[in-house]
C-alpha cells in the first residue's frame, strides 16, 4: 500500500509539474520586428548587393540566414505566440514576403502562433528590387490585399476579427488574452510608376486613421468587460523614446500621438510592442494625473546590432507582462555576427555626423559669409567650413568616437549604465575644439557663449537620451527600464 501511494504521489507530482511548464510556456510570447527580409531568390551575387550592403547598419545580404536562426530559437523557446511588428521585408517585395511566410510557417507546424502587422516597407512600395550580378533590377511588390493573403495564418485568417479600413485585426490566441495588431502605415499614399502613375513615391511616416482608431478602442474596451488581457502592437512609435521625438524624428512616431495615446490609454490598453527605430527601448507615457500609464516597448531590427529579440511571459494572478531581452548572438555561416554588427554601427558614426551637419548647414549656410565677417572683425583668425562636406568632416575630427559610443548606447538600450557624464564631457571638450579650430581668436568667448545660451536649451534632449528619461522636468519624468521590466496588463 505504501509503495502505491508513493507511485500516485510521484505521477501526480510529474503531472503538477508538466501542467505547470505548459502553463508558464503558454503564457509565453517572443516579439521580434524590422527582419527586412531579403528573399535569397532576389539575390545573385556581385557588386550590386555589395553596395547596397555596404555602409549600412542592417545586415541585409545576410537576413534570410538571421531569420533562419531566430527561427530556429523561437522553436527552442516553444512560445504559445510570436509577435512581428512591422517591416517584414527589405523593401516589400513579394518573393521576400512569400519567404518570410514559409519562416513563420515552419514556428506555426510547432504548434507556435506568429502574429504580424505591416511596417512602411512592406506594402505597396516602388523600391522593391532585386539584386542581379552588377545591376539592380524592379521586382513585383504587394498591394495589402495581397499582404493579408499572404499572411492569413498569421494574423489575417478568420480566427480574427478585422478592421475594415485598415490591415489592424485582433484576435485572442490563448483564452483571456486578446493582440489587437494596429496598421499605422501610410503606404495608401504611395505611387508606383509601375502601376501606371506618374512618379514613384514612398511614405515611412505613420498614423491612425480616426475610423481604425474607434476601432482598436472598441475592440479594448469589449475585451476588458469581458475582463480579458489586451495587448497591442502597431510598427511605429506611439510614445516618446526621447524629448523632442516629434521634432526631430517626425516619420518615427504617429501623428497626434499624445492624444492617441491617451485615448488607447483609457480604452483599456497599457502595453503595446513597436519597432521602425531600430532601438531597443522602452518609455511611458502616463495620464495626466500621473495615476495612469502606457508602456510601450520598442523592439529593435532583428538583422542589426545588437540583434534583439523580446521574451514576455503573463502572470495572470498579478495581471502583469515580464518582458526580457535576449541577443542572437551567431548565425550557421556567420559565428561573428554580434561582433560584425557591433562595427556597423560603429561605422555609422560618419553618416550621422553628415545628417547633422548637413541640417545645420541648410539653417546657417546662407549666413556663413556674415558670420565669418563677424569672427573676423578685429583681424580676428577664422577657419569656418565652406561646405558641408567640410563641415562634417570637422565634426568627425573632433566628435567621432562621441557619436560611435553614443550610437551604440542607443541601441543597445540602457544607455544610462554606459557611463553617461564621461560621454557628456567627451562630447562637450569635442566641441570645443571645434570652435578652437574654426575660430582660434575668439574660443574662450565663444565657449563661454556656448555653455551660458545654447548647452542649456540642449541639456534636456542630451539628458534624455544618454540618460533614459522621459519628459525631463515635467511633473511625469520617468525612466524605463529597456531590457527588463514588468507592466500592468
Amino acid at each position: 500500500m505504501k509503495t502505491r501511494l508513493i507511485i500516485i504521489l510521484m505521477a501526480l507530482t510529474t503531472l503538477f509539474a508538466l501542467d505547470s511548464s505548459a502553463r508558464n510556456v503558454r503564457n509565453r510570447i517572443v516579439i521580434i520586428s524590422d527582419v527586412h527580409l531579403l528573399s535569397p531568390e532576389l539575390i545573385t551575387p556581385g557588386s550590386a548587393i555589395d553596395r547596397a550592403d555596404a555602409g549600412e547598419t542592417k545586415m541585409m545580404a545576410m537576413s534570410d540566414d538571421i531569420m533562419t536562426a531566430i527561427t530556429d530559437s523561437i522553436i527552442e523557446m516553444e512560445p504559445t505566440v510570436v509577435l512581428l511588428t512591422g517591416d517584414l521585408t527589405n523593401n516589400g517585395e513579394r518573393l521576400s514576403h512569400e519567404r518570410m511566410a514559409q519562416h513563420l510557417a515552419r514556428m506555426k507546424q510547432q504548434g507556435i502562433q506568429p502574429l504580424v502587422i505591416p511596417g512602411n516597407h512592406d506594402c505597396n512600395n516602388p523600391y522593391a528590387r532585386s539584386f542581379d550580378g552588377d545591376r539592380t533590377v524592379p521586382a513585383a511588390t504587394v498591394t495589402r490585399e495581397e499582404f493579408a493573403q499572404i499572411y492569413k495564418d498569421f494574423g489575417y485568417g478568420k480566427t480574427s476579427v478585422r478592421d475594415t479600413a485598415s490591415l489592424s485585426y485582433c484576435c485572442e490566441p490563448f483564452k483571456g488574452v486578446v493582440i489587437i495588431g494596429i496598421d499605422s502605415n501610410m503606404d495608401e499614399q504611395n505611387t508606383l510608376t509601375c502601376r501606371g502613375d506618374n512618379a514613384d513615391t514612398y511614405h515611412n511616416g505613420g498614423r491612425i486613421k480616426p475610423e481604425t482608431l474607434q476601432w482598436v478602442i472598441d475592440r479594448a474596451i469589449e475585451a476588458r468587460k469581458q475582463g480579458k488581457q489586451v495587448i497591442a502592437m502597431m510598427h511605429h512609435h506611439l510614445v516618446t523614446h526621447f524629448d523632442q521625438e516629434e521634432r526631430l524624428l517626425a516619420n518615427y512616431i504617429i501623428k497626434r500621438h499624445d492624444e492617441t495615446a491617451r485615448q488607447l490609454l483609457e480604452s483599456g490598453i497599457h502595453t503595446i510592442f513597436t519597432g521602425h527605430l531600430h532601438v531597443t527601448d522602452a518609455a511611458t507615457a502616463y495620464n495626466s494625473e500621473g495615476t495612469d500609464s502606457i508602456v510601450e516597448i520598442a523592439t529593435g531590427s532583428a538583422i542589426c546590432y545588437p540583434f534583439a529579440l523580446r521574451t514576455a511571459s503573463i502572470d495572470d494572478k498579478k495581471k502583469t507582462l515580464q518582458v526580457n531581452t535576449q541577443w542572437l548572438t551567431s548565425t550557421a555561416s556567420c559565428p561573428t555576427l554580434r561582433e560584425q554588427g557591433r562595427q556597423r554601427i560603429i561605422a555609422a558614426a560618419p553618416g550621422l555626423a553628415s545628417m547633422i551637419s548637413g541640417k545645420a548647414w541648410d539653417k546657417l549656410g546662407g549666413r556663413v559669409g556674415q558670420i565669418k565677417a563677424m569672427l573676423e572683425m578685429n583681424g580676428n583668425k577664422v577657419n569656418l567650413p565652406e561646405s558641408p562636406q567640410q563641415a562634417t568632416q570637422l565634426a568627425l575630427r573632433h566628435l567621432s568616437e562621441v557619436l560611435s559610443r553614443t550610437l551604440l548606447a542607443v541601441v543597445e538600450g540602457n544607455e544610462q549604465e554606459k557611463d553617461v557624464e564621461t560621454l557628456i564631457e567627451q562630447g562637450k571638450q569635442g566641441l570645443r575644439a571645434m570652435i578652437e579650430e574654426v575660430a582660434p581668436d575668439q574660443a574662450e568667448n565663444l565657449w563661454e557663449f556656448f555653455l551660458e545660451n545654447v548647452y542649456p536649451r540642449l541639456e534636456p534632449l542630451v539628458l534624455s537620451i544618454l540618460e533614459d528619461r522621459n519628459g525631463v522636468g515635467t511633473p511625469t519624468e520617468s525612466h524605463t527600464d529597456d531590457l527588463h521590466l514588468t507592466v500592468n496588463l
